[in-house]
């Protein structure tokens, strides 16, 4: 199921020249504060019906073998190739089993799911996604995070249910090993316990597949 947010690789923090000093709290704390939606679904995730005790195996073979990669490059270190080779290893179908492979193909990964009900071992596929997420505090100081992914795939490891999801991808930056980032998904704006603003804004397109078994022959 594909998820358009409403209004790859590159990570950057950025931060107002105007900003006070910014406090030891980073604007990635507050994001569940933030996301009043999951690219428009409710926060509270949904969970994925499975087939019993084969598909969670599978799903948990995924997420295995994407954990066994961090701190190292798998493969030719593109983000494609930790989700194939992570479905591959669990017996899964991965992209050429749905469809032609190209550098800029949207790719498909499995059943389709929806965003804010992928789970552990689901695969995500980005499109020009981008997020911004703005803290301010009460004495006036505010940071901006901003995470983007043009044309990404990551693996899911953990869904909070409020717009924040945390996977394992590869190549971010350009060249980079495996490692474990929280992406924010969501639209909104809250108020923190300290007294704190969080505004979050996601743009693009991300799509959540769940591991369907190889065909026997």
């Amino acid at each position: 199921m594909a998820s358009t947010i409403t209004m790859a690789p590159v990570q950057t923090i950025a931060a107002t020249p105007n900003a006070a000093p910014a406090r030891p709290t980073s604007p990635a704390q507050y994001a569940s504060q933030a996301a009043d939606k999951t690219l428009g679904a409710p926060t509270t995730a949904t969970p994925v019906s499975t087939s019993g005790d084969a598909d969670a195996a599978r799903s948990a073979a995924v997420l295995n073998y994407a954990q066994g990669k961090v701190g190292q490059q798998d493969g030719n270190g593109e983000c494609y190739t930790l989700a194939d080779n992570a479905l591959r290893a669990a017996g899964a179908k991965s992209a050429p089993d749905y469809g032609k492979i190209t550098p800029t193909a949207d790719y498909k990964w499995g059943k389709s799911v929806p965003l804010d009900g992928s789970k552990p071992g689901d695969i995500l596929q980005f499109k020009d996604y981008k997020n911004t997420t703005k803290t301010t505090q009460e004495d006036g100081s505010w940071q901006t995070e901003t995470q983007t992914r043009p044309h990404h795939t990551a693996v899911v490891v953990d869904n909070d249910g409020k717009g924040n999801i945390t996977v394992l991808e590869q190549n971010v930056p350009h060249g980079g090993e495996t490692k474990t980032t929280v992406l924010h998904f969501g639209n909104g704006t809250t108020k923190g316990e300290d007294g704190s603003t969080t505004t979050s804004k996601t743009t693009g397109s991300v799509k959540a597949y769940h591991p369907e078994a190889q065909e026997t022959k």
